[in-house]
């Protein structure tokens, strides 16, 4: 009996230890979490297996034994009963073990699957999906290449395949690379945003992992630019600065210059800034028919050079503003004779879809129409959402 318990409580100390280990990353890996599920159920089916074996060691008994009469010699049964009970008893062990081995996989699949639930595409092998703060889709042509820094002359260090996903878990700034996915012939977008690979910390974790999954403690860096979200990445921090490269910094703060009347343009500048983002708020009680919204100072049949995106090599950026058929167009033609006041942002960004922090951008109003040309206020308006504005700044239009 000390025995069997003994076995039941190895069996559900392994199953609880299978779900912690996959729920925090540790256990990853398709092949790697079978490998672990085959050990918990044939560790079960051995505690379970004593029962099963007791409960037909009872059912050849009561068969061998002649009416009214207990016995324990199964030769005085006839051979119908013998065989009628030795299938009943095989149809027992039959049952016990895929019970068993059913409700174990059913329990692990529910309390902790291979994926994650909503993640749809399986994980890139030698990468994990659980317990990391951002999971992206690998879109490189050929795969996806890592490196051992933030940068395409850093050595490769490894190679995921394309369309599979990768757990990461913080970022650094690195190399500007071109990014194919929100690049268009109207808008031109780079990233300097390098993915770190998500990894155990060093430490028994990291030991466990390398032994189970065959994790590799080393750095890896993938650049944003091949990696497609799969969860929201806003959120993702940047790496400490001892694992980023010293050569790459923040952007600064934006300095916006005064609209040029005679190229219709604006123009705005950030140290390390790769690319600049431009928005305006249209606020409420100005005769606009779409007050209170934020719209990209983009218009879809300029060229990239005329719209937000990529900088020059010094951080600045010149886009056109077609104010006349962006904002002159919505004013209600019976609102009273006042100005048209209008805030614009010019805002570094990170990547498309991803702006730099909020107190890097440069703000300006403007009145659009109490003269030929937009007339720059000494007041700023006040009421707009500093994120919603710097969003539709950087915004991608794929």
């Amino acid at each position: 009996m000390r025995r069997r318990t003994r076995l039941l409580a190895l069996a559900l100390g392994c199953l609880v230890a299978r779900i912690l280990l996959v729920n925090t990353g540790i256990l990853y890996g398709a092949a790697a979490v079978r490998r672990v599920d085959v050990v918990v159920v044939v560790i079960a089916l051995l505690s379970a297996l004593p029962w099963a074996l007791d409960h037909v060691r009872k059912g050849l008994h009561r068969a061998a034994s002649p009416a009214g009469m207990q016995t324990n010699r199964p030769d005085d049964a006839g051979p119908v009963e013998l065989a009628g009970a030795l299938a009943t008893a095989g149809s027992a062990v039959a049952a016990v073990v895929i019970g068993v081995a059913t409700a174990l996989i059913t329990i692990m699949n529910f309390f902790s699957p291979v994926e994650p639930v909503g993640i749809t595409r399986p994980a890139c092998a030698g990468a994990r999906t659980n317990h990391v703060a951002y999971v992206g889709l690998t879109m490189g042509l050929v795969g996806n290449n890592s490196r051992q820094g933030p940068a395409t002359f850093y050595a490769a260090n490894g190679r995921f395949a394309r369309d599979c996903t990768v757990g990461f878990s913080a970022y650094c700034l690195g190399e500007p690379v071109g990014d194919s996915l929100g690049t268009t012939v109207h808008q031109r977008w780079v990233t300097n945003r390098w993915l770190l690979v998500a990894k155990q910390p060093p430490g028994w974790r990291s030991t466990l992992a390398r032994w189970l999954s065959g994790e590799r403690s080393m750095p890896q860096f993938v650049s944003d630019a091949y990696v497609t979200p799969i969860t929201p990445y806003e959120s993702l921090r940047r790496a400490p600065s001892s694992t980023c490269s010293k050569s790459y910094k923040l952007p600064g703060k934006a300095k916006l210059q005064t609209f040029d009347p005679n190229a219709q343009s604006f123009t705005a500048r950030a140290d390390h800034a790769v690319n600049m983002g431009f928005a305006v708020w249209v606020p409420p009680g100005q005769g606009f028919v779409d007050a209170d919204s934020y719209h990209q100072i983009y218009k879809a049949e300029f060229k990239a050079t005329q719209n937000p995106g990529a900088t020059s090599a010094d951080g600045a950026k010149t886009v056109d503003w077609a104010y006349h058929e962006s904002l002159l167009k919505n004013l209600r033609s019976r609102r009273p004779h006042a100005p048209a006041r209008v805030v614009v942002m010019a805002i570094p960004c990170i990547s498309d879809n991803l702006q730099a922090d909020v107190k890097t951008a440069a703000i300006a109003t403007y009145d659009i129409a109490s003269g030929p040309q937009p007339k720059l206020l000494k007041t700023n308006v006040g009421g707009y959402k500093p994120d919603l504005l710097a969003h539709a700044a950087c915004q991608a239009n794929t």
